[in-house]
């Protein structure tokens, strides 16, 4: 009775203990983003006390092991708080590693009396996450180590092999226990390569290119605008060529948006509204073919949502009268620089007062959630 009494309190004594040791100084990381299971987490540099177990069977004592380290067995004999989590790294033989409190460094921690435990510090660097809860096990942690890379997998980002598991209970707790597990990524290649894939091109003509340009640059989303020419015969063509019908080009803008931010939906709508789609070859007073409401996709399967998209507006809004040019798009020719951020730098001119501003103000006006 006498030995169950004490096994008891001791047990008791190893619950309250391990509470106390887990209590969390402060985030070690920030998240960069959620990508639906998975979060993405920036680490800052981290100060490590750590055990590597001799076998598996020992890696039950590895708490143990680094727990004396900070209950004083170090050379100054100095009680240290152990953040949260404690952190397994399952690519190297199951070593157990305690973060120390953000305020030691490797030069004021107290040096281990143990010469199994080792001090070191691991630079900032880029992780994914996926959690889970429960009592873990070598099965759960294979588990969700599949699934954190089929994940990695499906989103193509590159990962290396340094599978790390984060236990934020102490081992001592049954319930309520939060376990993670956490690998290092290429991230800055990955957001080069989803940028890139994110970003995209539509050439728009609706008459005068000064006025498509001055309506999408501040569009949220759109990332440059450039006035220019396309649809046309002939190579690096002259803003006088174009104008005098020499070229069968028209005036266009190459915009260039990110679609996370906005659709192709979103800036036909804009289009649309920004000039007259029935009136042929013309807008207004300016008049000639390079004046011509054009669109150049990209693709056919660009085409087939474009087309769907006129069609739909052609009944509803125009009642049949849109006369807007759908061609593939070739080549686009930059216009001279004098003619690029017009509105911008000549906004006081008679031509901007009297035909620009009104389109900018209007699309400000009836959509301005689309724009800054």
């Amino acid at each position: 009775m006498k030995i169950l009494l004490v096994s008891i309190i001791t047990i008791f004594t190893f619950i309250l203990t391990a509470k106390s040791l887990t209590t969390d100084k402060g985030s070690h990381y920030i998240i960069i983003k959620k990508i639906g299971d998975i979060e993405l987490r920036e680490y800052k540099e981290l100060l490590y006390v750590s055990y590597i177990p001799e076998n598996i069977k020992d890696r039950n004592n590895s708490f143990k092991e680094v727990a004396s380290y900070i209950f004083g067995g170090n050379t100054t004999q100095t009680k240290i708080d152990m953040t949260s989590p404690v952190v397994i790294k399952l690519h190297n033989k199951n070593e157990m590693a305690f973060i120390m409190p953000e305020e030691y460094t490797l030069k004021s921690l107290p040096q281990t009396a143990n010469k199994k435990l080792s001090i070191y510090e691991e630079p900032s660097n880029i992780k994914a996450c996926i959690s889970y809860s429960g009592y873990s096990n070598k099965q759960k942690e294979e588990k969700h180590i599949n699934k954190l890379k089929e994940s990695l997998n499906k989103l193509n980002i590159a990962y290396k092999n340094d599978f790390e598991l984060l236990v934020y209970n102490s081992p001592y707790q049954f319930i309520n226990r939060k376990n993670e597990i956490v690998v290092s990524i290429e991230y800055n290649e990955m957001i080069k390569e989803k940028e890139n894939s994110n970003i995209k091109k539509i050439y728009l003509g609706g008459g005068c290119f000064w006025c498509i340009e001055a309506v999408f640059e501040d569009v949220i989303g759109v990332k440059n605008v450039i006035s220019g020419f396309s649809g046309g015969d002939i190579k690096n063509p002259s803003y006088k060529e174009v104008s005098r019908g020499l070229t069968e080009h028209a005036e266009v803008c190459e915009i260039t948006y990110n679609t996370e931010e906005i659709s192709l939906t979103d800036l036909l709508k804009i289009f649309f509204l920004s000039h007259d789609p029935t009136t042929l070859n013309r807008q207004g007073n300016d008049i000639g073919k390079h004046y011509r409401s054009i669109i150049l996709y990209n693709n056919n399967k660009e085409k087939i949502y474009i087309e769907n998209y006129i069609s739909k507006i052609n009944k509803e809004i125009f009642d049949n009268k849109v006369v807007t040019e759908l061609k593939q798009f070739n080549s686009f020719f930059k216009a001279e620089e004098y003619h690029q951020n017009y509105y911008q730098e000549n906004s006081s001119q008679p031509y901007c007062r009297a035909v620009i501003s009104p389109k900018v103000n209007k699309a400000k006006k009836e959509l301005s959630k689309y724009y800054k």
